[in-house]
């Protein structure tokens, strides 16, 4: 790698790098396997990173991160581990879902990728992720709700968007 790429490289990983790291976190519940993941999403984005004038390396990493997350062969997530600074409510929800609803939900919600790139980073269909959000929000606490009871599901797809 260049010396011009390797700093563009490490504007990247500190620039898009939180921002991975805190939906790791919220997908697997792991700070330390968390790390990992990003750091081989990261690896795999350098590896490409002087091929990629025509292609986004943001949409790279992504897909990257969650090519990880889904792999079947790859511990799911395992509850709130360690100290992570949005635990609590949310992510006691979070442990409730599946898989790809929690993948979801943490791209849209969290993360604010819209349904086209979040439908990009885990390779799904569009109707797949959108069929995912609404069944991951709607076991999402709604606000107002207190947190001791059962959180009530929203009323329709057009009130998640």
């Amino acid at each position: 790698m260049h010396r011009r790429d390797a700093r563009e490289f490490d504007l990247f990983v500190n620039t898009v790098g939180v921002q991975l790291l805190q939906a790791a976190d919220l997908l697997t519940g792991d700070r330390q396997r968390a790390e990992r993941r990003v750091e081989r999403a990261l690896a795999h984005t350098c590896v490409y990173w002087s091929r990629l004038p025509d292609r986004d390396p943001v949409r790279i990493a992504w897909r990257a991160l969650m090519a990880g997350y889904l792999d079947p062969w790859r511990p799911g997530p395992r509850g709130h581990r360690g100290d992570l600074p949005y635990g609590g409510e949310p992510f006691a929800t979070l442990d409730r879902l599946g898989r790809i609803e929690r993948a979801t939900v943490v791209l849209r919600l969290y993360a604010r990728l819209d349904e086209y790139d979040a439908a990009e980073a885990l390779g799904l269909p569009i109707e797949t992720v959108a069929g995912a959000w609404r069944r991951g929000m709607a076991q999402m606490p709604v606000a107002g709700t207190p947190s001791h009871g059962e959180p009530q599901p929203v009323a329709s797809a057009e009130a998640i968007r």
